[in-house]
């Protein structure tokens, strides 16, 4: 039974997976997995965000939790970074975030979380799959767990979030989109502690509205709240708080790719950047030819938060990211972590008295386009999913070869955490790059309807 995606178990509330019953026992086979793993008593955290469906789940994975004879830690409506931090800072066996991350409402989904605070191993997630396939048992109330409520959690947080910010940031203005999500207390009160003036949107969820025309997947909120308001600068979250995008002065929107060049560039000219970067296959190749004019190591890891913690924990390095706006620190966790990473931005613009429209102009993003198809006969994960056997997307992508002829790039993935397929096209001409990205999203959607290549 195939459930973990690249970013734990996701899809839509009501729909296997995400039923309160399945819920209930895989919380049963996570909590027996790392009983049996642990000579010590298992304590588990969990969070959420705002989405209406995590009451629901809440209650079922915590009795299969429960059932199984481990401790929890309920932590409410926090980021997943909040959680990250938790794992570290406590006796945590491991944390769990009731999330959907960017994706609608209507999604839900569990992020399983090691005690170290990163993405639980492979090991782990088959060894939580293979007990799917067994009767749950429970035993006598006497080997039931104990449920706790971690107190102060938001104040907590926003207390570590300050700490680590080494500049005075008073009087600077900032708009801040927080999704309708995990992180509308974490984030206005953080810039609050902090001095700055921050004017806030998507910060009065309801429990259908995370990620509905706001947040990081949907900039236009914070580009024209930032003009509106003649802030310095605007920062957009997504739904549980681990990506950032942000806005220049002059409405520009800045991806992760860039935020990870001005952080990269920071913390090479304080000496602390502590080896190479880390980017993703998606990765604009502007990113890399700015880090080798300015002697930065970098490499490509598959695409996923993941696989880039695994690959700078291999090159013990501390900085990588994604560009939409997963940025790894092994300053603040190896955890995206948006806030964390929007402060060091913050930092920078101070300490060199640089608008952020001025410190990315050292990186020129060659152009891009991405283009998601989504499948409406197919669930996530997909990792089965074959696409060099689906004939009509074979043959776009030789011709797009041909018009290239080696001076762009073309990048298709099935996503691990929905059922949609990635199209990512680079080049130097927009008109060129937009009829091929055209092209293969056609030919996905045929290959698809024809259930070809599962």
């Amino acid at each position: 039974m195939k459930l973990f995606g690249t970013d734990g178990v996701r899809g839509r509330y009501g729909k296997e997976p995400i039923t309160p019953q399945t819920i209930l026992k895989l919380g049963w086979c996570i909590g027996t997995v790392y009983r049996e793993q642990s000579v010590e008593p298992c304590r588990i955290l969990i969070g959420k965000d705002t989405r209406i469906s995590g009451y629901i789940m809440e209650s079922a994975l915590t009795s299969g939790l429960l059932s199984a004879g481990v401790n929890i830690a309920l932590m409410g409506p926090v980021p997943t970074p909040a959680v990250s931090y938790f794992c570290r800072e406590t006796d945590a066996t491991a944390g769990i975030v009731i999330s959907a991350s960017h994706n609608p409402a209507h999604d839900n989904g569990l992020k399983l979380l090691s005690a170290d605070g990163g993405k639980s191993s492979d090991s782990v997630e088959r060894s939580i799959e293979k007990k799917m396939l067994e009767n749950m048992e429970v035993d006598g109330s006497v080997s039931l767990g104990k449920a706790s409520r971690i107190e102060n959690v938001v104040d907590r947080y926003c207390e570590y979030l300050c700490s680590t910010v080494d500049f005075d940031l008073q009087g600077i203005k900032v708009a801040l989109d927080c999704a309708n999500g995990a992180s509308y207390r974490i984030g206005p009160q953080v810039l609050s502690n902090l001095g700055v003036d921050v004017i806030a949107v998507a910060n009065h969820p309801d429990g259908y509205n995370i990620n509905h025309k706001c947040g990081s997947t949907s900039p236009e909120l914070i580009r024209r709240t930032t003009l509106q308001n003649k802030a310095d600068v605007g920062i957009a979250l997504d739904g549980d708080g681990d990506r950032v995008l942000m806005v220049d002065e002059i409405g520009n929107l800045v991806n992760g790719d860039q935020l990870l060049y001005v952080i990269a560039m920071a913390r090479k000219r304080e000496n602390r950047l502590g080896g190479g970067v880390v980017g993703t296959q998606m990765s604009n190749i502007g990113l890399e030819r700015a880090f080798s004019q300015n002697g930065i190591p970098f490499e490509r890891a598959d695409v996923g938060d993941r696989f880039i913690a695994d690959r700078l924990l291999q090159r013990n390095w501390q900085l990588g990211g994604e560009e939409c706006g997963h940025i790894l620190s092994g300053e603040t966790g190896m955890s995206g972590d948006g806030m964390a990473a929007a402060l060091e931005i913050l930092c920078e613009m101070r300490k060199t008295g640089r608008k952020l429209s001025e410190l990315v102009q050292g990186i020129e993003l060659v152009p891009q386009m991405t283009v998601n198809v989504r499948l409406q006969n197919r669930t996530a994960p997909m990792a089965s999913l074959d696409l060099a056997r689906w004939h009509r997307v074979s043959q776009a992508l030789e011709v797009a070869e041909q018009k290239f002829n080696g001076t762009g790039r073309v990048l298709l993935r099935a996503s691990g955490t929905e059922p949609v397929i990635r199209i990512l096209v680079e080049g130097s001409d927009d008109r060129q790059i937009d009829q091929i990205a055209t092209s293969l999203a056609e030919a996905v959607r045929v290959d698809s309807n024809q259930d070809c290549g599962s």
